[in-house]
């Protein structure tokens, strides 16, 4: 069990230094100190028309960070099936 928590600790780690994760952590923090996003968040928030949320999504920052997201939710999935690949391979070897 030790084994597996190290091989854990070293994935996250190694996740931690792709540019991918470095891009998001950085495009969350602009997204954070701007201020005119913020506004529309919250606006949005308060009143949830269309009209406020197409203001969000033609926001350069905001479809940055959206993309960045779908690239994470794609790696996430991967690393999803290769453990239940793991996991399966256990399962037919009685482990």
């Amino acid at each position: 069990m030790e084994k597996l928590i190290e091989k854990l600790s070293s994935l996250e780690e190694c996740l931690d230094n792709t540019n991918l994760v470095k891009d998001i952590k950085k495009l969350n923090e602009e997204i954070s100190n701007d201020k005119e996003l913020l506004k529309l968040l919250d606006d949005y928030k308060i009143k949830p028309t269309e009209e406020n949320k197409n203001k969000i999504i033609q926001n350069d920052l905001f479809q940055k960070y959206k993309d960045k997201e779908t690239d994470v939710n794609l790696l996430i999935m991967q690393i999803n099936q290769k453990l239940k690949q793991i996991s399966n391979k256990d399962k037919w070897c009685g482990k």
